[in-house]
């Protein structure tokens, strides 16, 4: 028999016992169903039921419902909060190294990452993973560097520059590929002006797609 995967993954920092759900006939204490309120590692209060405590605490682990188990506070604003913070705050493994790429360069603000909190309900790897990737195309369509830092941030340094400009870890050897392809920030920003959620991959292959057509004379 394997275990159930848990929907919630949270670490629990306060768990206090409220009133009853309903009342219970007199002399049924064992029977209790009480509400339970729940701190979790980004500080938000959660509400969930049990009988006993460790009743409250799977119930938890099953995840939202937004009737039983539900966010009653959400995670408060907090204007020092590092990625690093949250990614210990939510327990991270250095093994999961790709999650941990991937919240270091999307939320690559403040701000971002005080959204982050406040937009994923249950934690678990899934959950986390599908918020992201929801912010990062927000974030491409709606949110994107302007033309002139983006051009300032690459002439300093175009590795950085690209990374933040398509949200994506990049290293050395495809910043290489790029630039071998013909890539400039010119092609950068218009690309992304007609495709917005164009990866970088996406944007080499066009490169060397327009490479290949003028040294062939069309």
């Amino acid at each position: 028999m394997t275990n159930k995967i848990k929907a919630n993954e949270q670490t629990i920092k306060n768990i206090v016992r409220m009133g009853m759900v309903w009342e219970q006939e007199e002399g049924d204490e064992e029977a209790e169903l009480h509400y339970y309120h729940i701190t979790d590692a980004l500080n938000r209060k959660w509400q969930t039921i049990g009988i006993h405590v460790s009743d409250a605490i799977q119930v938890f682990e099953n995840g939202n419902d937004n009737t039983w188990t539900r966010i009653i506070e959400p995670s408060p604003y907090n204007p020092d909060l590092t990625a690093n913070d949250l990614i210990n705050m939510l327990n991270i493994s250095p093994d999961a190294w790709r999650i941990r790429n991937e919240m270091q360069i999307i939320l690559n603000t403040v701000e971002r990452r005080n959204t982050f909190c406040n937009r994923i309900v249950d934690v678990n790897g899934k959950s986390m993973v599908l918020v992201l990737h929801m912010m990062k195309d927000e974030y491409l369509e709606h949110d994107q560097l302007s033309d002139e830092l983006f051009m300032k941030l690459y002439i300093e340094n175009p590795v950085n520059a690209l990374s933040i400009y398509f949200l994506e870890l990049l290293d050395i050897i495809t910043f290489w590929e790029w630039e071998a392809a013909g890539g400039t920030y010119a092609k950068a920003i218009q690309y992304k002006r007609e495709t917005p959620l164009m990866t970088l991959i996406q944007a080499i292959e066009r490169a060397e797609d327009e490479e290949r057509g003028i040294a062939s004379g069309f």
